[in-house]
């Protein structure tokens, strides 16, 4: 990128000239440091990494865990934070690898378990709120507000299937649009959505309303830690780094197919889910796609193809509950 960071640095008050801090962890220029942070609506810590480098530059947070059971997005951010060294850097770069440590040690799937709430649909957050706003409101205001960009690192929660694929939203700001759509290219999952607004109260819709760059990135499946899914995560990570100029190197080439729907479909009633396309399959406007059966074995509601698209998650569950998400297509029209 070609923004004069040191300029930048010298207008938000000089923030990167001097120590980093947050709450007790504190990182000089030129260290690393890390440890936990008590944030409201957690019962349990949030481990946090702070990587200070030498020179200025762009503050970059990277994140995993927002949903407890998707593992490969924890174990990829850990790794990031593990090896990421000052040196390396220009600017700052802040880990959380468990961003919702109560979802994680409960294996929640989806929502936080002191309130039901998907954390990923309640920010910016509310203070005064249920459990998941307070600590969307803490993630926004202490992290979030710092960064320059935010890589929140996804994956198939312990009930979904899903090819790899990552989200930018589209602001109307077309400069921040533009950059956001590049970020999620070099990131180089082959699937980029352009999320128009389909998934209120997300990471990356957050950000794009408050000016900041960020992208969503999905690998991995099923609650299943996978090296392969992780190690996808974090080539992303190092290419978007680079991009950005906070490390050094080349940026690697990527190819991707731009998808501009994300449509989702839901439960129409509780029953037994058998879906009838795999994932990463490839449908028709008006093909069937799943049905849901009653405890008898009858249907009692068939699902079809609404446009054609690519069948990008699955929910694998036979268990079924009303309103519960099956399945999402993207198109790529």
């Amino acid at each position: 990128m070609d923004d004069d960071w040191e300029h930048i640095a010298k207008r938000k008050g000089g923030v990167i000239m001097g120590d980093w801090t947050l709450q007790s962890v504190t990182a000089a220029r030129g260290q690393k440091a890390h440890g936990h942070v008590y944030a409201p609506g957690l019962s349990s810590p949030l481990p946090v990494f702070l990587i200070h480098g030498v020179e200025d530059g762009p503050t970059v947070v990277v994140q995993g865990g927002i949903h407890g059971c998707e593992y490969t997005s924890v174990d990829a951010a850990l790794q990031i934070g593990r090896k990421l060294q000052p040196e390396q850097v220009k600017g700052r770069v802040l880990v959380l690898p468990i961003a919702n440590p109560d979802s994680f040690y409960a294996r929640s799937i989806y929502v936080h378990p002191l309130d039901n709430k998907n954390l990923n649909r309640q920010f910016p957050g509310d203070a005064t709120g249920t459990a998941s706003q307070q600590l969307a409101r803490f993630l926004f205001e202490e992290a979030y507000s710092q960064a320059d960009a935010l890589l929140d690192l996804h994956g198939g929660d312990m009930i979904e299937a899903l090819v790899p694929f990552s989200i930018y939203t589209v602001s109307g700001n077309e400069e921040l649009d533009t950059k956001a759509r590049e970020m999620a290219d070099v990131f180089g999952i082959k699937y980029v959505i352009a999320d128009t607004g389909q998934v209120m109260g997300a990471t990356d819709s957050a950000m794009a309303q408050a000016g900041k760059l960020a992208v969503i990135a999905e690998a991995g499946q099923q609650g299943i830690l996978s090296s392969e899914w992780s190690q996808q995560l974090q080539d992303g990570v190092w290419n978007v780094l680079r991009w950005l100029g906070v490390i050094e190197g080349d940026v690697k080439p990527t190819e991707t197919q731009l998808l501009h729907e994300f449509d989702w479909y839901r439960a129409e009633e509780a029953g037994l889910w058998y879906p009838s396309i795999g994932i990463g399959e490839k449908v028709k406007a008006g093909q069937e796609i799943g049905c849901i059966c009653d405890e008898f074995g009858e249907p009692l509601h068939r699902y079809h193809a609404k446009a054609d698209g690519t069948a990008l998650f699955i929910v694998t569950s036979l268990a079924i509950n009303r309103n519960d998400p099956l399945l999402a297509l993207g198109d790529a029209e």
